[in-house]
């Protein structure tokens, strides 16, 4: 486990800015921050839990599945990003999953100590407001995305976004430090494994995306743009 002070985390969090230091301090002595090996769950669908969470190391991927058993990856979480809140609305099952894509570090907090400070301190609501707007209109643009966009665009997407949260710079391009197989862009891209790398071929034959040990490189920003928003 990583040696962070809860204390750091959640004085970082967009969640509780603006709070004072006896909140912040209630809000750590009350957290946890627990290790999940690669491919455990944190919670799954259908779960009903007590926790708010805040990504502190490592990689975790929310996804939705369908009664066939087939699942959809929504997006890849890390260091920073809070997750959770809707349990402190209701007591219902969680709707999606969070699983571990890598070891990971998480820091939980009860919901009833979050809620016990936001009702001190009100600006705690108007935080999560703004934060959850904001999350849900990157939402809808994946919807939009995956509804109206050809795979193509969708793996261009998807592979920008990872150079954004992930990307290294280099000589010859960015680098997305994170292993990313044909698989993980198919659940991404809701497109077949054969699909997806034949898109990857052709973004390799274009000179938009090369692929080095293991890793992802991404040589052409605009172009691999263009293949998003044509024209």
């Amino acid at each position: 486990m990583v040696d962070i002070r809860p204390l750091d985390v959640i004085a970082d969090s967009p969640w509780f800015t603006g709070l004072p230091g006896q909140a912040l301090q209630k809000l750590a002595a009350a957290a946890t921050i627990r290790p999940y090996p690669r491919g455990s769950q944190v919670y799954s669908e259908g779960e009903i839990t007590q926790e708010v969470f805040c990504v502190v190391t490592g990689r975790l991927r929310v996804a939705i599945s369908s009664s066939e058993g087939h699942d959809f990856a929504i997006i890849d979480l890390s260091h920073g990003f809070w997750f959770g809140e809707p349990v402190l609305a209701s007591d219902a099952p969680r709707v999606t999953s969070v699983q571990a894509m890598t070891a990971a570090d998480v820091l939980a907090i009860p919901r009833q100590v979050v809620l016990e400070v936001a009702d001190d301190c009100p600006i705690v609501y108007r935080n999560l407001f703004h934060d959850h707007v904001a999350g849900t209109r990157k939402l809808y643009n994946l919807l939009g995305g995956m509804l109206f966009y050809p795979l193509r665009a969708r793996v261009a997407s998807r592979l920008l976004s990872f150079a954004d949260e992930f990307g290294v710079a280099e000589e010859s391009g960015t680098r997305i430090d994170i292993k990313l197989t044909q698989n993980d862009l198919a659940r991404l891209s809701l497109g077949s494994r054969q699909r997806v790398n034949k898109v990857l071929r052709a973004f390799t034959e274009q000179g938009l995306i090369e692929t080095r040990d293991d890793r992802v490189v991404v040589r052409d920003r605009d172009g691999l743009a263009a293949e998003v928003e044509p024209g």
